[in-house]
């Protein structure tokens, strides 16, 4: 049997194309690709939700933010020559103008802290933190080489206390924008 994806689809993208698969007699989409990590959360906004009631998998691509989360890179200095963000133009999502802003150093200076706790490298944390997502299926890793395919699967098999994940949901969390931000607001009135 097979099943079809889609990779990089909005919340309405994908329910429209769920809505017109239903109404046709299509294959429905099983599966959508995004990027998510965090140091991107955007998808909680919309298409994580969408996946969730749709019973849409969610498999995140770039889970490491391009290596951001990997722990190679440091608060005030250039990226290392032959990395995958020192590589990336500008218009990439990898770009160090893109990871190299304040919210990201918060996330990581969390990570850090957690991974002194746990004894658990930052890619294990942060793909940790990534399966534990309500409506994630499983995480594309790009690993380059054999050690760092290594310390990624060391993510699984064990968990994050609640206290660590809360930690670091508010660190990487998106800012709070409108009509989130109002709904909210307005269901408490």
């Amino acid at each position: 049997m097979r099943y079809v994806g889609v990779s990089n689809f909005t919340g309405w993208q994908l329910t429209k194309a769920l809505f017109v698969s239903e109404l046709q007699g299509f294959e429905r989409f099983a599966s959508l690709q995004p990027q998510y990590s965090l140091v991107e959360r955007n998808i909680e906004r919309e298409v994580l939700p969408a996946c969730r009631e749709e019973g849409v998998g969610v498999t995140p691509w770039g889970p490491l933010g391009g290596g951001f989360l990997s722990g190679k890179y440091r608060r005030g200095e250039e990226p290392p020559q032959g990395s995958r963000i020192a590589g990336a133009p500008d218009e990439f999502e990898e770009a160090w103008t893109k990871r190299n802003v304040e919210r990201n150093w918060r996330t990581l200076d969390v990570v850090d802290e957690i991974s002194e706790e746990t004894g658990k490298s930052y890619a294990q944390i942060s793909l940790n933190w990534l399966l534990m997502q309500e409506g994630v299926t499983a995480p594309i890793i790009g690993a380059r080489r054999l050690e760092q395919l290594e310390d990624n699967l060391g993510a699984a098999g064990w968990q994050l206390s609640d206290e660590q994940v809360a930690r670091l949901s508010e660190a990487s969390a998106i800012e709070d924008v409108y009509p989130y931000r109002f709904i909210r607001e307005m269901q408490r009135v």
